[in-house]
């Protein structure tokens, strides 16, 4: 709290003294000032919880109590709790009023995901019997004030009887006492300052300056220094997910690993030994069964299977993307180790942040550069906050390695496709080549491929050389095609089977049928759920809807608000027919259709659609999420372009501003839950809780 009071004067100094012909700084000044005040008031208020009263402390020995099914150790020094087994302590004749109450309790290690309830029931002056669970809280290894709870009753509290369980089987730890009206340490969060500050300077300069609302043309330096703050503040943010799910002192660690997993092991030995199917065999049990893509005979004849892998004429093959291989096999070549897949996500997600934002700036500079510089930041944090990607990084498995790797390649071939004005062979060349990789990676994302010939077939017109023009653009693609579609062949026997039906996990694919009640599950889970906004942990949550259909549906852990809800600016598609309205011809309607509303509405949609089958996973946001973000933007920017007054775009760059803190906040909560579950994260999930919560 000190560090922060001097920090304060400090900033309050050198803004007064040295700066004092920036009203925006003086506005800094004085919201930094409101953020220290609330920091060390409103957000301290379990601190001053002891301060009005007469609460006298008290500490109750663990020997003194009643014990239910645990027992007092001489030689721990205290009661040991170990595993899911609820243990009570029950003491009478307390005889003093609680305000808080703190456990004291030492744990075996350092172990941060040691993590215990905490349930009390007490009586007061209003009752004889318990009041049930006064307190519900949990107490973690690694966080003091987690230790801590505040109590509201009336009057002395004569008798109370304290409850403990661990989350795991494997937590542990010793209970020493309890300790009645202890005051609450302060807990000062630096970042929550940082950041009410920051986010509500960022809304009053998109209220008051004028020069924040001029446009992107006038001003690129300012343009490009927010490009480049903006993203590397994303990609940093990936870095630090990532990276936090890494055991300490094991980075390294992670680059000699002799085990690897589908994509980073499997399909690389596979490759090296110059076969297409896995060198797994399967069991002979399996291949003996009638029809062993049966779940409920394999699990109850307990046949041994490789989980989530394509069984097909007695072999194992991968239906995942080869394309990540062009990394994973030169490494196990070179090293003799395979590759993290984790720091693989991390790679591919940050590139494609990267690449995705470069589309972006092209894309507002090279048609759209009357918009106002507001507006630039509040639509470049919009859609790099709903992406999508962010939830693969959250979970970097091998499943979320096939959605980052095809990520990357679809932003990487969108930015070179409009890089720059006049048609450059390498660029497009390239371009085609990362469309036919992302193929290669995800096969929905054919989809995009697709757009991408469309757009070569509409530069054809401008190109000089159009024979050298067609080479570039078509014949990276077509090889990539050519050798997708010869694997495809070469594994099941059909140039157009990517081996998906031959999965053995849950479902047996060679006999689902489709039901068009279940594709609306997928449309209305990825496009339309909002979120719930409630006042305790998770804070911001998306409950999974199956909208009463009767049918199995998968439906993974996690999942998400819809596309319209995780940005907002998707509504804009509302006005979609009122803007093609505006343009001058039949010719220049027909084109725009096509050339955005087939990337951005109809492939998405064709993508979520065709999800019914592997149903909901929110990692498949990736896949189509920016693309429905990027064309409700071109429509919110090119009605901007279109008004002459300058009250009305002022008011779409304060909308836009409010409306990027919404998607941080709205993403960046879910996101973090998602990466950071509270089962197998509880200190960093319970750091969220200290951020967030004014009660805890």
């Amino acid at each position: 709290m000190i560090l922060l009071i001097i920090f304060f004067a400090v900033i309050e100094t050198a803004v007064y003294f040295v700066v004092k012909n920036s009203y925006i700084l003086r506005f800094f000044a004085k919201l930094f000032a409101v953020a220290v005040l609330l920091e060390i008031t409103l957000f301290q208020y379990p601190s001053y919880r002891l301060v009005f009263g007469d609460y006298p402390h008290k500490i109750l020995p663990v020997s003194e109590a009643e014990c239910v099914n645990c027992k007092y150790s001489e030689s721990a020094g205290g009661i040991e709790l170990h595993g899911t087994d609820e243990i009570s302590l029950v003491y009478r004749n307390i005889g003093v009023k609680i305000g808080t109450v703190r456990v004291n309790v030492k744990y075996p290690d350092d172990d941060k995901n040691q993590c215990f309830n905490f349930f009390a029931d007490m009586t007061d002056e209003t009752g004889y019997y318990y009041r049930m669970k006064i307190i519900d809280s949990q107490f973690i290894s690694g966080n003091e004030n987690s230790c801590y709870a505040m109590v509201h009753l009336s009057g002395e509290t004569d008798t109370a009887r304290f409850r403990f369980s661990g989350i795991d089987e494997e937590n542990t730890c010793i209970i020493e006492s309890i300790e009645l009206n202890k005051k609450i340490p302060f807990d000062i969060i630096y970042l929550r300052v940082l950041i009410i500050t920051l986010a509500g300077t960022f809304i009053y300069i998109c209220l008051k300056s004028r020069k924040i609302h001029s446009s992107v043309c006038s001003n690129r330096k300012i343009c490009n220094i927010a490009l480049t703050a903006v993203t590397s503040l994303a990609v940093c943010c990936i870095i630090c997910m990532v990276l936090s799910k890494i055991p300490r002192g094991e980075f390294a660690e992670r680059f000699r690993l002799t085990q690897g997993d589908q994509l980073t092991q499997e399909l690389v030995l596979a490759f090296e030994n110059g076969q297409v199917n896995l060198l797994d065999t399967p069991d002979e049990k399996l291949l003996e069964m009638a029809n062993p893509y049966d779940t409920a005979s394999r699990y109850y004849n307990n046949i041994p299977i490789l989980w989530d892998h394509s069984l097909y004429d007695g072999k194992y093959y991968s239906y995942y993307g080869i394309a990540p291989l062009i990394i994973f096999l030169p490494y196990h070549l070179i090293t003799g180790y395979f590759f993290p897949t984790d720091i693989a996500v991390m790679i591919f997600s940050c590139v494609g942040i990267i690449f995705l934002a470069l589309f972006y700036d092209k894309l507002v500079k090279r048609w759209f550069g009357g918009i106002s510089i507001a507006v630039y930041i509040s639509a470049l944090v919009v859609l790099l906050s709903s992406c999508g990607i962010w939830f693969s990084a959250g979970r970097p498995k091998f499943y979320e390695c096939a959605i980052a790797s095809g990520f990357m390649c679809v932003t990487a071939g969108a930015y070179l496709l409009i890089k720059s004005d006049k048609i450059k062979l390498p660029d497009i060349a390239v371009s085609s080549l990362m469309f036919g990789l992302a193929v290669m990676c995800r096969p929905t994302l054919a989809m995009y491929a697709i757009c991408a010939c469309i757009y070569y077939v509409n530069l054809l017109t401008k190109s000089k050389n159009k024979l050298l023009y067609s080479v570039s653009a078509f014949v990276p693609i077509a090889v990539l095609a050519v050798i997708q579609m010869w694997y495809n062949y070469a594994r099941f026997g059909s140039v157009f089977d990517f081996g998906i039906k031959y999965s053995l996990t849950v479902n047996d694919f060679t006999h689902t049928e489709f039901h068009i009640h279940q594709m609306l599950i997928g449309v209305y889970n990825f496009i339309f759920s909002s979120p719930v906004f409630i006042p305790e942990y998770p804070f911001v949550k998306t409950p999974f809807s199956l909208l009463n259909i009767n049918g199995y549906y998968y439906s993974d852990t996690g999942n998400s608000s819809g596309v319209l809800f995780s940005s907002i600016v998707a509504f804009a598609y509302i006005f979609s027919g009122m803007t093609l309205k505006k343009l001058p011809d039949m010719k220049s309607k027909a084109k725009s259709a096509v050339l955005i509303g087939l990337p951005c509405i109809v492939m998405p949609l064709i993508i979520v659609c065709a999800s019914w089958e592997s149903g909901y996973s929110v990692r498949y946001m990736a896949d189509f999420s920016w693309q429905i973000v990027c064309g409700s933007l071109i429509i919110i920017f090119f009605n901007y372009i279109r008004s002459k007054k300058f009250t009305v775009k002022k008011i779409y760059g304060i909308a836009m501003g409010f409306i990027a803190v919404y998607t941080v906040v709205t993403n960046g909560i879910q996101v973090y839950n998602f990466a950071f579950s509270q089962e197998e994260y509880p200190f960093l999930a319970d750091c969220l809780r200290r951020f967030v919560e004014i009660f805890y």
